[in-house]
């Protein structure tokens, strides 16, 4: 199995409580791209004292093959670029195996 972590921080451009706009849109793609064995998404709770990324999304695949069905799919593209590229203003990310 492989997991793919993205952690977002949000730019000064982003609206007000986006996560609860994106997660919406995320969940439904998850219906349309069959290699996403789970998929978790959602804004930070604000309980850490620490510094945190603003939204996470956690997503398992049976192998890289999947992950890359996923990363190069069509509309994961077009809702990357619709409703992320305009407000993110930094993304880390990794894929490991477990």
């Amino acid at each position: 199995m492989l997991q793919h972590v993205v952690a977002l921080h949000w730019n000064d451009q982003t609206p007000p409580n986006y996560g609860d706009v994106v997660t919406p849109v995320l969940q439904e793609m998850v219906k349309h791209i069959p290699s996403i064995r789970s998929y978790r998404c959602g804004p930070d709770l604000g309980v850490s004292v620490a510094t945190n990324a603003d939204y996470l999304i956690v997503a398992e695949f049976d192998d890289v093959a999947g992950w890359r069905e996923y990363d190069e799919n069509a509309l994961h593209n077009e809702i990357r670029a619709k409703y992320f590229a305009p407000y993110v203003g930094s993304r880390s990310a990794a894929q490991i195996t477990f």
